[in-house]
């Protein structure tokens, strides 16, 4: 049962793992435990922003596709992402559309090219991975992950 203005079962399950997440990364930052902070951003799932206007019309995507934003600073193009829609709106207001994936998927699938993934910008503790740590973060979901 739902009750009206209360967070559904799933909604609240979402809610405790974003809260997970952020405090794994924050702690894994706060210590200098690189792995730790790939190992929470691997294992969450990320809120992809999408921009209408650069979208195809309905049916040129591919079924599974997403589009992924691009920001450019200081000369690195980067793909912003956030542990959840409540971060992405304090972050970024503006941004009225997005989808949500795991972060492993979308890494695994990581294009070509020098695109950096930006984890929570514009928030206190955003964290930026270089294109060939990104592609490696399904290795990070695994009991064994890949030695730096």
């Amino acid at each position: 049962m739902t009750v009206p203005g209360q967070p559904s079962s799933g909604e609240a399950q979402r809610g405790r793992r974003t809260r997970t997440t952020e405090s794994a990364i924050s702690a894994g930052m706060a210590a200098g435990d690189d792995e730790a902070v790939l190992r929470a951003v691997a294992q969450s799932e990320v809120v992809v922003p999408q921009t209408p206007e650069s979208a195809p019309p309905p049916g040129e995507i591919e079924n599974g596709t997403i589009l992924l934003p691009v920001i450019e600073q200081d000369g690195t193009s980067y793909v912003p992402v956030f542990t959840s829609e409540r971060t992405m709106n304090e972050a970024a207001p503006d941004i009225e559309d997005a989808v949500t994936v795991e972060a492993a998927d979308l890494a695994a699938n990581w294009p070509t090219g020098e695109l950096w993934l930006a984890v929570n910008p514009g928030t206190d503790e955003p964290v930026t991975l270089p294109p060939d740590t990104v592609r490696l973060l399904p290795a990070y979901t695994e009991d064994d992950p890949p030695t730096s």
